[in-house]
């Protein structure tokens, strides 16, 4: 089961908020101000909380519903790797204070990337972390076209300049999974149906299509006349 967020808090060991993003409305300012306790997860009011801490910063994410809480946990992992990388490998209260405008950025764009198969975008709650969507949202290819830089702890490791394999592709492709260097003779798909069971008069099954296609053309789908 997918996790659908409401917000993502970053809360200092006092519990002030540092930034927040609201993806959903029913989540209530006063919320914020609960006692979480020791257990990673709660429930108060009918929300759940799930939180972690990431050096001097709690990370808190609230979901008005039954969530998945191990894609939680995954999605702020992710999210802090993300971060480290923009600031030099290192995510406290200070680089929070110090690049909260990259933050919100890359929260923006964490938002347009994680869709599910119902089609909704992150704005209506955050759904799944896929391994399309990590190579997508890998930070050298984010870096490529989100060029702030964030302020940098003087003790933290200098950026690499190492170039990324394949980033321009996966760029302009939009999908970093599609690898380079694919080419055929003819673009084609073959698709292949399994029916599995008649149901209230519709077939469940699945469609199985067999690519040949050079680089990441657009594609049209039709159906015979005879075919309904």
């Amino acid at each position: 089961m997918p996790v659908a967020a409401s917000a993502i808090y970053f809360l200092n060991l006092r519990g002030d908020v540092l930034i927040n993003r609201l993806y959903r409305d029913d989540v209530g300012p006063h919320l914020r101000t609960k006692e979480l306790g020791t257990c990673p997860v709660r429930q108060i009011g009918g929300f759940s909380f799930f939180y972690t801490r990431i050096s001097n910063v709690y990370i808190v994410i609230v979901v008005s519903s039954k969530a998945n809480i191990a894609c939680a946990f995954k999605f702020v992992d992710e999210a802090v790797a993300l971060f480290k990388s923009y600031f030099g490998g290192t995510f406290d209260e200070d680089a929070i204070r110090n690049n909260f405008v990259l933050i919100y950025e890359l929260l923006d764009v964490v938002a347009t990337e994680l869709v599910d198969s119902s089609d909704h975008l992150i704005n209506h709650g955050i759904k799944s972390w896929t391994l399309a969507t990590r190579k997508n949202l890998s930070p050298e290819i984010l870096k490529l076209y989100i060029t702030q830089e964030g302020v940098r702890s003087p003790f933290s490791s200098k950026p690499s300049d190492k170039p990324v394999p394949n980033a321009t592709l996966q760029v302009t492709g939009a999908v970093g999974w599609r690898r380079e260097g694919l080419v055929y003779k003819k673009n084609e798909c073959k698709p292949t149906y399994v029916v599995k069971s008649v149901l209230r008069c519709d077939v469940m099954g699945k469609i199985l299509m067999k690519c040949f296609l050079s680089g990441v053309p657009d594609l049209k789908l039709g159906l015979r006349k005879n075919h309904s």
